[in-house]
């Protein structure tokens, strides 16, 4: 059990946890690719494959490797590092390459592609599969070849994924047989003990022509609603283990982007957002978060009254998108719109708590 804590934690430390749900991805604007020798065409493609590595993570978008301006940019790819080096990982040569990140978001905002931010939704994974001819429910602390292939995928599409503890609390509320039968209700039960925001169930089963893999993602506030429909319901038999990982990653990734990336629409829609009861240092706090946010353009300050203050926002895509980023930060509280104190209700994107970080 100490083993299990320390990796769990560990993890989320890699991943920079936020107190509640959320967490920051780090490393997006790096990859580290395989490399057949030192010699320069070797190397100009391994970069190539480095920066479309690094496209993905920013904006999840399947079809973002497809697009003319970015298609011309990758044969460009070295002019865009700003930082490579080679290093051994087990006998096989790779690179590690660090890009600009202010360069990669103007690339996609300029060829229409979606955005997405640092700020990212953590699922919990239950994945039933067969190690060594033994039906498991894959534990976080797992060494099996399973958990290994998320954690990379998890690592290359920039997707947070958790999985459980498998301790005596989950093994008394859950069985395989729940997740195979993909039994929602008993699962969300189960799920309330982690700070996720959604949890998902899923399958491996090795079949005659290959890896079977079913897949259903529910969000965590839905646990207490009969008869759930899943957001995301996908199932196929590709052919291997590492094919159905991809597949399935690919899956949540159209979800989660289709709901917090945000392409810029070109009509400049603009909202108020408006913050109550905030100190000296949440202002400069909020302010921050502001700026990180991907469906913000630009920002000012509207009015700042005693504790009160209202910013006026020129937003990339719309006020829902913008909505569904605010619903990601745990520092943010909406407050009733009895309580509001926006100026300009027509145009809200509503008011706001601030909780400052312990």
């Amino acid at each position: 059990m100490r083993k299990l804590f320390f990796r769990l934690l560990s993890c989320y430390l890699l991943l920079g946890c936020i107190p509640a749900n959320a967490v920051e991805v780090s490393q997006l604007d790096q990859s580290m690719v395989s490399a057949a020798s030192r010699s320069d065409a070797d190397r100009d493609a391994a970069l190539r494959e480095a920066l479309g590595n690094v496209l993905l993570k920013n904006s999840g978008a399947r079809g973002v490797l497809s697009n003319s301006m970015i298609v011309e940019k990758l044969s460009q790819a070295s002019s865009m590092v700003t930082q490579f080096g080679y290093f051994d990982d087990q006998g096989q040569l790779k690179i590690r390459a660090l890009f600009e990140h202010d360069r990669i978001i103007a690339l996609l905002r300029a060829a229409g592609e979606p955005v997405w931010g640092r700020q990212r939704p953590l699922t919990l994974l239950w994945l039933a599969a067969d190690n060594n001819s033994q039906p498991q429910i894959v534990a976080d602390g797992a060494d099996i070849d399973e958990r290994k292939l998320f954690a990379d995928a998890s690592s290359q599409r920039g997707i947070p994924v958790l999985f459980p503890l498998m301790d005596l609390d989950d093994l008394q509320a859950v069985n395989i047989n729940d997740v195979r039968g993909q039994f929602a209700d008993a699962i969300a039960r189960a799920s309330n003990r982690y700070q996720t925001d959604y949890f998902a169930m899923g399958t491996l089963e090795p079949v005659a022509d290959g890896i079977r893999y079913q897949l259903a993602l529910y969000t965590k506030t839905a646990g207490g609603q009969p008869f759930m429909l899943p957001l995301v319901s996908d199932q196929n038999t590709v052919a291997d283990k590492p094919a159905a990982v991809a597949a399935m990653m690919l899956a949540l990734s159209d979800y989660f982007v289709s709901r917090y990336a945000v392409a810029d629409s070109g009509a400049s829609q603009q909202t108020t957002v408006s913050f109550s009861g905030i100190s000296q240092k949440q202002l400069v706090e909020i302010e921050a978060f502001l700026k990180q946010l991907t469906a913000v353009k630009s920002f000012t300050m509207s009015k700042l009254q005693g504790e009160h203050v209202s910013y006026r926002l020129q937003l990339f895509g719309s006020v829902d998108e913008l909505k569904n980023l605010f619903g990601l930060e745990s520092r943010m509280t909406p407050l009733p719109a009895s309580n509001s104190s926006d100026f300009d209700t027509a145009v809200s994107a509503g008011t706001y708590e601030w909780h400052s970080r312990q």
